[in-house]
């Protein structure tokens, strides 16, 4: 007869390493102390700290900043493994499995922009992705960073929640304060030296910079807080992701942009399908969506509390945040949670058929072919019906989406112009300023008289680093997507950082890849692909 006695003991709690804890040290600070890093002076004068030259080089600065402690990183970690090899433990931090393919494509991608620096016209401008006040500090050493960083994560991070944890903090510091900027309130007196420089002082927010940049910054940050709150099993810590989603769902209104819009969007329809079965997850995804929603209506109430002045404002923006269509989809969302949760709490662990999720992914994906069929057919086959309002959406031409058509346009000429080489390897990483130059003139109609990104980021791959440094960049996010959603029944946790890929992915089909949200999504790809690798099935 068993001894009854004999219970199991309980498994005990992993400890990470100290090449993990340098990794989750890394990813604090990037979570955390990047998002609101900018220039410090200090002096005599109260409150002695100053912001004022915060919007000076921003994008300088944040490239500086994530460098530096990611060289800082690297060096640590290669003396962490140095004293291993010279102990006598057995164990190695050094996880030594296969390359992946998204291993291969991150090299491919270092190997094309290094051949396409070499060959460029403009090289010194390629390896340093800026040089005579153009490019957009995305040159061939920040790649290599890039590289360096994803593989030091996908090597040696073992999961810790703490830096997810900072990421709610320090992104939802960056909400607060983008709602605050957006009408007037200047808590760190940034602004003091921009007032009367109107595009600084309207379009810049928070510590990030423009809308543009706050737009991908959003996209990336605000999908993995929000899918945390969903994965996490600290009910504080659910709470202050749901916090810090409250907040970033008011930012993304007062960050006034399209790619914001879609990029969240997107990031919402394809988490609703990957939770739809699971009632578990699915009751606390939609708790999630409905602390975003909220976000938006208490912006309304904040407005109103600040006599409406805000700074501008698209019509978009507006109709979201003041229509009673957004206070409906609030109930609706509400009582759908309600109800989700009810059912989970009397049948636990229900799992709907999986046909559930193929038809709403089949409606999304219909939806999607209409608009696109719509786009083609008022841009190729009928180009007289007058459209109204939606004349920049759905007729592609060089006034669309705010003239990125014409940027659009333009440049698949010049790719189509372009000869073998420049197709294959580009022009050089970050040269699209001098790609599109002949087109400057033209680009005047519409309020610019230049521009060194194509306002949207795979195109600029396209011209930049051609069809082979394209297609490595797109296998480099896509495989490391694909293997976090065939880890995520093992580690689910791993959605929440493929969450931040996808919002980012979405945003970037109109806007632009700086150092301020870029490296966050590299960051994102290195830990789909650390998830997948330490999967079994993996």
């Amino acid at each position: 007869m068993a001894n009854s006695n004999n219970k199991p003991k309980p498994a005990k709690k992993r400890q990470v390493s100290l090449a993990g804890t340098v990794v989750n040290l890394y990813l604090l600070l990037m979570f955390t102390v990047f998002p609101l890093f900018v220039q410090v002076f200090a002096n005599a004068k109260p409150p002695f700290l100053h912001f004022d030259n915060g919007f000076y080089g921003i994008r300088h600065e944040k490239l500086y900043f994530f460098c530096a402690i990611s060289a800082v990183a690297v060096i640590a970690e290669i003396m962490v493994l140095l004293i291993n090899l010279g102990s006598t433990k057995k164990e190695s931090s050094l996880k030594i499995k296969p390359i992946s393919v998204t291993d291969w494509a991150a090299l491919t991608l270092l190997f094309v922009c290094a051949v396409s620096t070499i060959f460029s016209p403009h090289p010194l401008l390629a390896l340093l992705g800026e040089w005579s006040g153009v490019g957009r500090n995305n040159g061939l050493l920040l790649i290599l960073v890039y590289v360096l960083v994803y593989f030091l994560i996908t090597r040696l991070f073992e999961f810790s929640e703490l830096p997810f944890i900072g990421m709610a903090i320090g992104c939802g510091l960056v909400y607060l304060l983008t709602v605050l900027n957006g009408f007037y309130v200047d808590p760190l007196n940034m602004f003091e030296e921009f007032v009367d420089n109107e595009q600084v002082y309207t379009e810049f927010l928070a510590t990030i910079g423009n809308k543009n940049m706050l737009s991908s910054f959003i996209c990336v940050s605000l999908p993995v807080v929000l899918s945390m709150s969903v994965h996490t099993k600290r009910l504080w810590a659910r709470i202050l992701y749901l916090v810090s989603t409250v907040l970033g769902g008011a930012a993304v209104i007062i960050c006034d942009s399209d790619s914001c819009l879609l990029g969240i969007g997107v990031f919402l329809a394809v988490f609703l399908v990957v939770y739809l079965r699971d009632l578990d997850k699915l009751k606390r995804f939609l708790l999630a969506v409905t602390c975003l929603i909220s976000g938006v209506v208490l912006l309304r109430g904040f407005s109103a509390l600040m006599n409406d002045n805000y700074k501008k404002l698209a019509d978009d923006s507006k109709a979201i945040l003041y229509s009673n269509a957004t206070l409906i989809a609030l109930g609706g969302v509400a009582v759908l949670t309600a109800l989700v949760w009810l059912v989970s709490v009397k049948k636990p662990g229900l799992m709907l058929p999986k046909a559930a999720p193929i038809a709403l992914a089949s409606v999304f994906g219909a939806a999607v072919l209409a608009a696109l069929g719509a786009l083609l057919y008022f841009s190729v086959f009928d180009t007289e019906t007058k459209l109204g309002s939606l004349e920049k959406v759905l007729r592609m031409n060089d006034a669309w989406g705010t003239h990125r058509g014409i940027m659009w346009l333009r440049s698949f000429k010049i790719f189509g112009e372009a000869n073998i080489f420049q197709k294959l390897f580009g022009t050089g990483p970050d040269t699209f300023y001098y790609a599109f130059e002949p087109y400057f003139k033209e680009l005047q109609n519409y309020g610019n008289s230049s521009t060194d990104a194509a306002h949207n980021e795979y195109l600029n791959y396209l011209i930049t680093i051609g069809v082979f440094g394209l297609g490595a960049y797109l296998t480099f996010m896509g495989n490391a997507l694909r293997r976090a959603f065939l880890a995520a029944k093992q580690t689910p946790a791993v959605l929440a950082v493929a969450a931040g890929v996808v919002g980012y992915a979405a945003q970037a089909v109109l806007n632009i890849s700086v150092p301020i949200s870029a490296p966050l999504m590299i960051i994102m790809i290195a830990l789909c692909e650390a998830f997948a690798r330490q999967s079994n099935n993996n």
